[in-house]
């Protein structure tokens, strides 16, 4: 399945889909929801990757089906007509969301006009004459149904082949017509809604409605089985290598540290807990005494970097440059501790997860929301020299602590927050005394 969303990841599939898993392709049209979407088929155990819309035909064969999602774009202003429109063309479910739904309207004859923005909760009211063609997409659904709405363009006449699912109503009892449509032979769907957020009381039958009924997916994507591949690629990656991870004790890093104990043992993991001056009272003293109580490595190595790091921040107050001043110094005390360490073939081990790259601005449609240190240019020149392993990068935030309570992980590691790391860098506010004229 291919899903159009808001979001890239910022490495992309460049070669036909190969996954034991049947799987649906958000594709990205730059707004805020591509990863919930994706993340929400996954809670369905519908495996679920970010795709890039300007990307080639030939790169979504083998999805099941496609989901167009959603964008700060205005069709109706001739904004973002730079996508393959030629995915229209593959055989396979397409369900367009918000200006995912408009896209598809336009393509197929339809119009899209710039009425009154909406935004918030609104009432979807199923059409009665077109059951057969709604059954699909909102089989198990109420007549009546709460959704929510946020958008500026709306469907205002649909295409040849369309018919009329439903229509909403605001508090205002305004309907807004052609909010929910369907071709049903050429399996297209379309939703002006946001299915994809809690505040779409079945949002996640239709998603499931969608990505089990019409694409036929069988929902297998389960950390068991996720588990069971990475301890294979792990071991198979780090065959006669030892594994260096630095560790800050937040979720993603430990949960890390964790698969790769079980896969190596204790003896070829080694960890790296780097105080950054801006962690919270004690806790790296709790970091270090949980690892060893575990046995989670026989080299746990600690480095009291604080004046390092204060030194490097200096009088620096904006938030992104302060994460990257903090991020390369991670990696500079890092590799100093390596020398001193005498690991001259060690990969270095990361916690990076999967919406990582996308908020550090990594694909083409993704702003630059915050520099992860796993992403600062020095990382990025290892993973291109092979020397970077990253055992959960496929993983949302949701799926690590799964994966890891199945591994043991003591639930106050999964459920802290906020993390350590630069975050609470960033989290100490500052200025230099002065507002701006």
């Amino acid at each position: 399945v291919i899903i159009f969303s808001n979001c890239l990841r910022a490495i992309v599939c460049l070669c036909p889909v190969m996954s034991e898993h049947d799987t649906i392709a958000v594709v990205d049209f730059g707004g805020q929801y591509a990863h919930l979407i994706a993340s929400k088929l996954r809670r369905l155990g519908v495996h679920s990757v970010i795709k890039d819309p300007t990307e080639a035909t030939e790169h979504f064969l083998g999805y099941k089906g496609i989901v167009l999602s959603g964008s700060p774009a205005l069709k109706s202003k001739g904004e973002l007509n730079d996508w393959n429109t030629a995915l229209f063309t593959l055989e396979v479910p397409i369900l367009g969301l918000c200006f995912g739904h408009q896209e598809m309207a336009l393509h197929y004859g339809g119009e899209v006009a710039h009425l009154q923005r909406e935004y918030g909760p609104a009432t979807l009211v199923l059409v009665e004459q077109t059951n057969g063609a709604a059954a699909a997409l909102f089989k198990g659904c109420q007549p009546e149904e709460q959704v929510f709405m946020s958008h500026g363009d709306s469907v205002t006449r649909l295409p040849e082949g369309f018919v009329e699912l439903g229509y909403t109503v605001n508090a205002q009892k305004v309907p807004h017509h052609f909010a929910a449509i369907a071709d049903p032979k050429r399996k297209r769907y379309g939703c002006q809604f946001h299915c994809e957020v809690d505040d779409t009381t079945n949002g996640q039958l239709i998603l499931r409605n969608f990505a089990v009924g019409v694409c036929g997916c069988n929902p297998t994507w389960v950390m068991s089985r996720f588990l069971a591949a990475e301890r294979v690629r792990i071991a198979k990656q780090c065959e006669g290598k030892e594994v260096f991870l630095l560790i800050s004790g937040g979720v993603d890093s430990t949960v890390c540290a964790w698969l790769l104990h079980e896969v190596l043992g204790p003896e070829r993991l080694h960890l790296l807990h780097i105080d950054n001056g801006f962690m919270r009272l004690d806790e790296s003293k709790k970091v270090i005494a949980a690892l060893k109580e575990h046995d989670v490595s026989r080299h746990v190595h600690f480095s009291d970097s604080s004046e390092t790091f204060l030194r490097a921040v200096g009088t620096e107050v904006a938030p992104e440059k302060k994460r990257l001043i903090i991020g390369n110094t991670f990696i500079t005390v890092f590799q100093e501790m390596a020398q001193k360490l005498g690991l001259q073939k060690f990969l270095l081990a990361q916690g990076t997860i999967y919406p990582d790259t996308i908020e550090s601005g990594g694909t083409k449609r993704s702003d630059v929301i915050k520099t992860h240190h796993n992403r600062v240019p020095i990382i990025q020149e290892m993973i291109r020299e092979g020397r970077v392993i990253e055992p959960i990068a496929d993983l949302y935030k949701v799926e690590v602590r799964e994966l890891g309570a199945s591994l043991g992980v003591p639930t106050e590691f999964l459920d802290r927050h906020p993390f350590p790391g630069p975050g609470l860098g960033v989290r100490l506010l500052c200025g230099l005394g002065s507002a701006p004229a």
